[in-house]
């Protein structure tokens, strides 16, 4: 039986709001605000999976130059990282904060009840991305296809990440499947809080007591964490809401997302309790480091690349 499909486009105080909805489901999308699903709801428990800051206005907008501090500007929701993590002049590039793609306007290319295409031409890089995000018209899942085109005759090593910010409660659990995991900064670590791999969901804490890396604590913790998954065994990962008995799933093929980063704030930085779920092509965070290690993504001239994942809630 097919659920309600709706498509709404609204502007609000200059804020380009769009949903994608079926009864299942309900995607918030602004185009605005680096073409980012802003909210995903779980019509089912009523439960808002993405975390925005307490300060956060969703009828507002922004204008930002390309170059804006990301964690100056950072407002959560599901935002994508490209070209680069890690700025700094790469290759003849002037590579910015986190990249272009969150902080600038995104173009509606084409819309529907069950699909929205964005588009964005880079201003760092002699690249086009374009993003399709496709809902089943009837069950919880979503569909997110990227396709990167190089309008150079020059390779171009990349990095593309998710970096959805999930909204988190004490005993949620974070989902990977059998990998390597090691931290991303020593300094920042503290949960692991030392250098090395260990295979997930094992660690060592600093006290040198075993931690169980799939439970989310509370915020009174203090806790962070930040580390890299490798050599996944199958390409999933996500988050289990305890309270309302569902999961958020990503699936990827490891072609395209070969590494899971997980940015992880139990009230240790900035006050913040929330949980970054980053599948990504790429790793480490420094492209040029990437680039030695041969782990960097890479499109070579004229090349569109297209790379995919797909979102869905399920229940227990």
């Amino acid at each position: 039986m097919r659920g309600r499909i709706r498509m709404a486009l609204e502007t609000v105080n200059q804020a380009q709001v769009l949903t994608l909805e079926n009864s299942e489901i309900k995607l918030t999308i602004r185009p605005d605000l680096g073409g980012r699903i802003d909210q995903l709801e779980d019509c089912q428990t009523g439960h808002s999976w993405l975390w925005h800051p307490p300060h956060y206005q969703a009828e507002t907008t922004r204008s930002l130059p390309v170059g804006a501090c990301f964690d100056d500007e950072w407002t959560g929701g599901w935002d994508e990282i490209f070209p680069n993590d890690a700025a700094g002049p790469f290759r003849g590039h002037n590579l910015v904060d986190h990249g272009e793609l969150w902080s600038q306007h995104w173009d509606v290319i084409e819309s529907s009840p069950l699909n929205i295409t964005l588009a964005y031409r880079c201003q760092t890089i002699p690249v086009r991305v374009e993003k399709t995000i496709q809902l089943d018209p009837s069950c919880a899942e979503v569909c997110l296809e990227y396709v990167f085109e190089n309008q150079s005759d020059k390779e171009i090593p990349f990095l593309f990440k998710h970096h959805a910010a999930i909204s988190i409660e004490a005993g949620d659990q974070i989902l990977l499947p059998d990998c390597w995991v090691e931290p991303a900064f020593p300094e920042f670590s503290k949960v692991i809080g030392q250098p090395g791999k260990t295979r997930f969901p094992n660690a060592i804490a600093p006290t040198g007591e075993p931690v169980d890396l799939r439970v989310i604590p509370p915020a009174t913790s203090r806790l962070q964490e930040f580390y890299y998954s490798s050599d996944l065994a199958s390409g999933y990962c996500g988050i289990r809401n305890q309270r309302t008995q569902t999961s958020l799933f990503m699936t990827f093929d490891l072609a395209d997302f070969p590494f899971v980063w997980m940015f992880q704030s139990y009230g240790g930085w900035h006050d913040r309790y929330v949980v970054v779920v980053e599948p990504c092509t790429t790793m480490p965070f420094d492209l040029t480091e990437a680039c030695q290690r041969q782990t960097a993504a890479i499109l070579h001239p004229r090349e569109k690349q297209c790379r995919v994942l797909t979102l869905e809630l399920q229940h227990e």
